[in-house]
């Protein structure tokens, strides 16, 4: 395939969901699909910045690269599962992949749950569930469709096309494409803004799958005899014959009234708004090798995870829970709480530390990895008044706790008021679930 240079002309980064009909949106807004359309990728949505991330592995996620990096954290909306607002914390440096918009992010926690990847080249004249942060349509443009309407009113929510088309773009990645035909009617939508990062999702046998990522829409429309960034607006049309798109750097182009074409070198295709997604399939190779030891790493026991872990660090040998191979005083489980090097003394973080206040109570500070649940740990605090009989804390008082995403662990403070005088003493018992 050659390379298109005009839909970057038109193009804009997408972001948000404008249906065709006008009953859908209220239907699909915040709550996910049902019937054949169940499990489509709603539930593998992410909010990264103010568009959409999709879960493709247990550690990691994809979202489009002209969003940026400078995000520490990601979030699970409630409505996305059926649960609570949950946060994720970006481990460590992205990876882009090759020339193309995707680019591959890991965190610290683990998900429970992931998209498989659509790896076929099959996909034009595939249905797709797509996925997005949704502004609704604004005023009418003469019969041919819409403006786009207030961020304001911007949400997340679903809806469905078809892929008219792929194409390789300027810049060596290639491209799916789907258009405003109304080929579907109900539930069919355009691409707007904030939808940059969406996941489209294709069903392969009985499973959706990850097959492209949101990347930008045909967006800048004049109907100014002389077109001009001054009288341009931004819109979603089933017919823009007639009108000028692009802008004043990248040129202005005269859509013709009539006739039709596939083909995007061609102005007729632009007839119709066009939302461009970048393609799994090309990438799905690169991107599997990625996440591939994520996927291993979720199947292994408790002990397994311990011990990929501590590989990580090139230990071979003191690689016993209770070893302490830097000497600094921290054992192999204790460095894994804390997401310390074992073999580094200058890396460590205590787990816990305990102050004795004037006023008599007492505080203890926690560190602990973000991902205890991912690695079946659990933290007691507990005291003694001899050093020989131990029992758990039960009047602790959290205080606050505060999260360092880079660093992958939280710091808790936790304060109690002792009931007597006498010496007293405390420990951090820390447990790992047993393997099966």
């Amino acid at each position: 395939m050659k390379g298109i240079l005009l839909w970057a002309l038109a193009g804009l980064p997408a972001s948000g969901l404008i249906f065709r009909d006008g009953l859908s949106p209220a239907a699909n807004t915040r709550t996910a699909p049902t019937g054949d359309y169940a499990g489509s990728g709603w539930q593998h949505q992410l909010r990264y910045l103010t568009s959409h991330a999709t879960i493709i592995s247990p550690k990691h996620f994809i979202t489009a690269t002209h969003l940026g990096t400078n995000q520490e954290q990601v979030t699970q909306q409630g409505f996305f599962t059926d649960g609570e607002l949950r946060t994720f914390a970006v481990k460590g440096t992205p990876v882009r992949i090759g020339t193309s918009d995707l680019r591959v992010f890991e965190i610290w926690e683990t998900f429970d749950d992931y998209a498989l990847l659509y790896t076929k080249s099959d996909e034009v004249g595939k249905e797709l569930v797509v996925h997005g942060r949704g502004i609704d349509r604004g005023e009418d443009v003469a019969g041919r469709g819409w403006k786009w309407g207030a961020y304001s009113t911007q949400k997340s929510r679903w809806g469905r096309n078809e892929v008219a088309g792929a194409f390789l773009a300027s810049n060596g990645h290639e491209l799916l494409h789907f258009d405003f035909s109304d080929v579907l009617g109900q539930d069919e939508v355009m691409v707007s803004p904030r939808d940059s990062g969406g996941g489209w999702f294709i069903k392969d046998g009985s499973t959706w799958k990850l097959a492209a990522v949101t990347f930008s829409v045909d967006a800048s429309y004049s109907s100014a005899v002389i077109p001009s960034n001054q009288n341009r607006f931004n819109g979603v049309l089933y017919d823009a014959g007639g009108l000028h798109i692009g802008s004043d750097d990248s040129g202005w182009n005269l859509i013709p009234l009539v006739g039709e074409s596939e083909d995007p070198s061609d102005i007729r295709f632009y007839r119709q708004t066009n939302g461009y997604g970048s393609r799994i399939s090309e990438s799905a190779e690169e991107i599997q090798t990625i996440i591939d030891p994520a996927i291993d790493w979720k199947n292994l026991s408790p002990a397994g995870k311990f011990n990929d872990w501590l590989e990580s660090f090139g230990s071979t040998s003191h690689s016993g829970f209770s070893d302490d191979p830097d000497g600094d005083g921290l054992s192999n489980l204790e460095e894994y709480l804390t997401e310390s090097d074992p073999n580094d003394a200058t890396s460590s973080a205590r787990p816990m530390t305990v102050e004795y206040l004037p006023n008599g109570s007492h505080r203890i500070i926690v560190v602990e990895s973000l991902d205890l649940e991912g690695r079946h740990l659990a933290t007691v605090v507990e005291s003694s008044s001899d050093l020989n009989s131990w029992s758990p804390v039960e009047d602790l008082t959290q205080v606050s706790s505060v999260r360092n995403n880079p660093a992958g662990v939280r710091t808790r403070i936790l304060t109690r008021m002792p009931a007597g005088n006498g010496p007293l003493f405390y420990r951090l018992q820390t447990r790992m679930a047993p393997s099966n």
